[in-house]
């Protein structure tokens, strides 16, 4: 079981990481209702199948829910973490103040605690309650539903 929730958690890093891309993508190719369903839809593919087979393994819509919203809330440090990154090593257009290379600048210390506790850490805690909330909801909705069918499903083949 160990083994299952660190995959989990390693699953929602990778996501977090290949997300934040993926957003920078999606902005510059859809505007509007598009871009919205696209950002957020993105985010039921790794949590639907961790809450089933979670569901599965474990026989528990709770457990489920934990695993999902586990995996979202990996994704959300792991994606706040490559915007610092990317601010300090790869450079952003219009903050090349963050950028490693100007560590010698007098305020560079100072900008970058601005930044770090404004939009990184205050993005994580903005946005971990949204995948707590979420990926409970989501991680239970979708182990009930799997531990409901299956149960149909056994009665049905039970009955003959």
């Amino acid at each position: 079981m160990r083994r299952r929730w660190i995959i989990y958690l390693l699953i929602g890093a990778l996501f977090g990481v290949l997300d934040f891309f993926y957003i920078e993508w999606l902005v510059k190719l859809f505007r509007g209702t598009a871009l919205t369903m696209l950002n957020l839809g993105i985010w039921l593919v790794p949590v639907i199948p961790i809450a089933l087979y979670e569901a599965r393994c474990s026989r528990s819509s709770l457990r489920a829910a934990a695993a999902s919203l586990a995996t979202w809330c990996a994704a959300i440090v792991a994606y706040y973490l490559t915007n610092a990154v990317k601010l300090a090593f790869l450079g952003v257009p219009g903050r090349p103040e963050l950028h490693i290379s100007n560590r010698a600048a007098p305020y560079f210390w100072q900008n970058w605690a601005s930044v770090f506790r404004g939009d990184i850490l205050g993005g994580m805690a903005e946005w971990i309650i949204v995948a707590i909330v979420g990926g409970a909801i989501v991680g239970f909705a979708m182990g009930w539903i799997y531990l409901h069918l299956s149960r149909v499903h056994h009665a049905d083949t039970a009955l003959g």
